[in-house]
Order: C-alpha cells, then structure tokens, then sequence
C-alpha cells in the first residue's frame, strides 16, 4: 500500500511539472518564443539579402540590355520592323564589334 501511494504522490509531482512545462508562462513555451524570435530574424535577413540580390540582377540585366542595344542597334527599331530585313545590319555590327569572328 505504501509503494502505490509513493508511485501515485510521485505521478502527481510528474503532472505537476508536465503543467509547468506547458503553461503559458513555462519553460516549453518560453524555449518555442525563443526559437521562434531566432527563426523570424533568420528569414528577415534571409528577405533583405534577396532583395539586394533582385536588385543587383536587375541592375546587370539593364546594363546588358545597353550594351546589347548599342552592338545590335537593336533598340533604334520601331516594334513591328522585322528581324529578318535588318539581319545584315546586325550582322556588321556584331563582326565590327568582335561578337562573331
């Protein structure tokens, strides 16, 4: 009879300390806050790292384009002027640029 009532009183101080654990304001919940405080700092630099890359990519892709529309000539054409009939302009300026050898 008195192993079961130490088991039991033993069982009760379990619970007890399970109940501070997962209260609000116990040890479990404070190491989760933390954990989630760390977790949304990691992904804050995580986003401000990828914008400065979006914006260093769209700043290379522009200067591309520059340099692209200044070889090819391409950007002086009006939209609906046909690849094809200006193909020996781009030809030349692709050789005379070193592009095509």
């Amino acid at each position: 009879m008195n192993q079961l009532r130490r088991q039991l009183v033993n069982a009760v101080e379990r619970i007890k300390t399970l109940e501070l654990d997962l209260e609000p304001e116990g040890r479990i919940t404070a190491a989760f806050d933390a954990m989630e405080r760390h977790i949304d700092e990691k992904f804050a630099a995580i986003d401000k790292r990828f914008d400065r890359l979006a914006h260093q990519f769209n700043r290379l892709q522009a200067k591309i384009e520059v340099v692209l529309e200044a070889i090819t000539g391409l950007g002086d054409l009006p939209e609906d002027e046909s690849l094809s009939k200006n193909a020996p302009n781009y030809l030349t300026n692709a050789l005379r640029f070193g592009i095509l050898r």
